[in-house]
């Protein structure tokens, strides 16, 4: 992506171009959800913090910019990433094609309640993060108001906020140990690629050739005839003295 303009007799220009195109497109949409954040986030820092309204205007504008910049730049970077994968066509990539199209099949069959539970076990740090934050949030906007220092606000917030995030660690690891039809959806994923070589192995030619090769050398199943059972002995004895 970035030695679009320096290497261009290197590779196929239509796909490099294509891929230009596309991860232009998403770094404005990316720079467009920064600005449409960060501009009301300054707006709302300069009516209500005095450190922020203590700021020159040109670093209340790198805070706006820095925040857009970012975002396009992160987000056209992950298009021309997800590009490049989409156009794979080696064998590789075919696997992880239909390992997907399996994961999205399963994942479709998952009840509700399963799928909320897959979601929280697959993301529970970003969950445990994002409670850290709501409620840093939440709970200095609600004593924001209230009569006291600036310092012990932020003391009350915190220690609010730890208690919250502690609770939610404790929460996180009861729900991490209830069962879930998604736990082997997640097994498969986070294990696929220890064993991943068996697929190639699997379906490579000298590994059909082989398969094929037992298959004929392996002799013909048949019916073996039953051996004859030899009289019991002393089953015999005992008729013929009850005989006697």
């Amino acid at each position: 992506m970035s030695s679009f303009g320096t290497h261009k007799e290197v590779g196929n220009p239509e796909k490099r171009q294509a891929q230009y195109n596309a991860a232009l497109k998403a770094g404005m949409k990316g720079a467009g959800g920064g600005i449409a954040v960060a501009g009301p986030a300054a707006y709302f820092l300069h009516r209500t913090w005095q450190p922020f309204q203590r700021l020159t205007l040109p670093l209340k504008a790198m805070f706006v910019t820095f925040a857009t910049v970012s975002a396009g730049v992160i987000a056209a970077d992950k298009a021309g990433i997800a590009f490049d994968q989409e156009h794979f066509t080696d064998e590789g990539a075919q696997k992880i094609r239909q390992f997907r199209t399996e994961e999205e099949k399963e994942w479709a069959e998952l009840s509700t309640r399963d799928k909320a539970l897959t979601w929280t076990k697959d993301n529970k740090f970003g969950v445990v993060a994002g409670s850290w934050i709501a409620s840093m949030a939440g709970i200095f906007a609600y004593i924001h108001n209230q009569p006291m220092p600036f310092s012990q606000k932020l003391v009350q917030t915190r220690v609010w906020a730890q208690g919250i995030t502690l609770a939610s660690l404790v929460a996180m690891a009861g729900i991490t140990q209830i069962p879930s039809a998604g736990d082997k959806l997640l097994y498969k994923r986070d294990h696929a690629a220890d064993h991943s070589w068996r697929d190639f192995v699997k379906d490579s030619p000298s590994s059909q050739e082989a398969a094929a090769n037992r298959a004929l050398s392996r002799p013909s199943s048949s019916k073996k005839p039953k051996a004859e059972q030899k009289p019991d002995s002393s089953k015999e004895q005992a008729e013929g003295s009850m005989q006697k």
